[in-house]
C-alpha cells in the first residue's frame, strides 16, 4: 500500500476548488443576440463593466474569463429566453390592437406608427377617429 505525499494536498485542493467555465453561445449568435435586442456594446459593455471593444472582441471570437465570464453568460442566456418568448406570439399592440412583436418597457407595440395605422385589427376601445387626428374639443359654453 502506498502512502499519500501530503505535499500533493495543495494540489488536491486546487483541483477540488476548479469550476468549470460557464458555457457560451456560439461566437456567430453573440452579436445577433445583442442585436437583435436593439442594443449598443457601448450599453452592454456599461452593464458588464467592460469596455466596447471588449464586448466587440467577444463577438469576433475571443472568450470572456473569470468572473465577467459568468456576468456575460448570463446576459447572453436571458437575451436567448427573451427573444424566444417576443417570437412566440404577437400581442396586441397597446396603440391599435394589432399584432406587435415589438415592445417598449413591456408594453407590446409597434414601433414604427405607420403600422399602427395600416394595422386592421378591431379593438373594442377603438374608435373611427384615426390617431393621426387629434379627438375633436368640446366648444366653450358662452359667457352668462
Amino acid at each position: 500500500m502506498t502512502e499519500r505525499n501530503p505535499a500533493f494536498d495543495a494540489v488536491d485542493a486546487l483541483l477540488a476548488s476548479a469550476v468549470e467555465p460557464e458555457p457560451l453561445p456560439p461566437v456567430e449568435e453573440r452579436r445577433v443576440l445583442r442585436e437583435h435586442l436593439g442594443l449598443s456594446r457601448a450599453q452592454v459593455a456599461a452593464a458588464l463593466g467592460v469596455s466596447p471593444s471588449t464586448v466587440g472582441g467577444w463577438e469576433s471570437g475571443r472568450d470572456p474569463a473569470g468572473e465577467v465570464r459568468g456576468k456575460y453568460a448570463y446576459f447572453l442566456d436571458a437575451a436567448r429566453t427573451k427573444l424566444a418568448d417576443r417570437s412566440a406570439e404577437p400581442r396586441p399592440c397597446v396603440l391599435c390592437g394589432g399584432p406587435a412583436t415589438d415592445e417598449i418597457e413591456g408594453y407590446p407595440q409597434h414601433l414604427d406608427p405607420q403600422e399602427c395605422v395600416r394595422s386592421t385589427a378591431p379593438r373594442a376601445d377603438r374608435t373611427e377617429t384615426s390617431y393621426a387626428q387629434p379627438a375633436p374639443q368640446p366648444a366653450p359654453e358662452p359667457a352668462a
